[in-house]
């Protein structure tokens, strides 16, 4: 596994078990279709015969499965989005939604997004936390918020798409680089398939007219919680936190007594509009 061994506790290991047997019995699925959907969505080797046992036996809790299958199951179950995800994700949108001092419509930001992450400078005490823009902070917020993050890991694709009678986006989230490693430094040529997982609302304005967006996903495993604000417009660029709420997984998550603590400093890049044209992604040295 790249960027180390991840080790899971007994009882990381049977909430897994527990998640993954939720959605085994509400999905209906036989040991050999589970086997082969892990397998298609974190391309790890369980095919045949031997997977279908591996899978059947960790659900009935016969035999203990060594970490890196544990890992694999992590990250399948950080793909897979709960029952009724739309349901719920326009209940969210109603929710959230409210009158700002400006109007701002979120339909220019539909499109599709490369998602970086970085460690979060609030997070690790960086020396340059106070030069950015922290959601936390918003009313002593001054500086210009387009300071270079302490590094870009690939992390994610997003697609944001038309939520018809909401004025919200429903996002699909593709998460590939899991445990948000390091040594990643490139985007897949092929995703993983896009599962619809939650949406993203207009939160307000700052008093820099910077418009600062909300925007929640859920899969069977965990709540992603990110905390934006627009950056540029050509690219168009959101920048801002992530914090996550039950994950697992993630052994160099700093843990903090205040659970919106972020997790991580994100940007997300848009590289695709509405109607598929490609968009220039920049480099770091023309964002920062």
């Amino acid at each position: 596994m790249a960027g180390g061994q991840v080790y899971y506790s007994d009882e990381e290991r049977e909430r897994l078990r527990r998640a993954l047997q939720e959605h085994f019995d509400n999905k209906k699925l036989s040991y050999h279709e589970l086997a082969n959907d892990i397998a298609d969505k974190v391309n790890y080797g369980l095919i045949d015969d031997s997977g279908r046992r591996r899978v059947e036996r960790f659900l009935k809790n016969t035999h203990r499965q060594n970490d890196d299958f544990i890992h694999a199951i992590a990250r399948y179950l950080g793909s897979v989005p709960p029952p009724l995800i739309e349901e719920s994700a326009a209940t969210l949108a109603d929710f959230f939604s409210r009158s700002v001092r400006q109007p701002h419509r979120v339909d220019s930001l539909i499109g599709r997004y490369r998602v970086y992450a970085s460690t979060d400078r609030r997070a690790h005490g960086h020396d340059g936390f106070r030069e950015i823009m922290t959601l936390n902070q918003w009313g002593e917020f001054s500086a210009a918020p387009v300071k270079p993050m302490i590094s870009r890991i690939p992390y994610a694709v997003i697609d944001m798409k038309p939520m018809p009678k909401h004025d919200a986006l429903l996002v699909s989230e593709t998460i590939f680089n899991f445990s948000v490693d390091p040594e990643t430094d490139e985007f897949p040529d092929m995703l993983p398939r896009n599962n619809d997982a939650g949406v993203i609302v207009a939160f307000g304005y700052s008093d820099r007219e910077a418009p600062r967006y909300f925007m929640a996903t859920r899969t069977v495993l965990e709540t992603r919680l990110y905390r934006l604000y627009k950056v540029s417009d050509d690219p168009l660029m959101l920048r801002g936190e992530l914090s996550f709420n039950g994950g697992i997984g993630r052994p160099e998550n700093m843990t903090h007594s205040d659970p919106l603590h972020p997790d991580f400093e994100v940007e997300l890049v848009k590289i695709e509009d509405a109607d598929g044209e490609e968009n220039g992604i920049p480099s770091p040295t023309e964002i920062s």
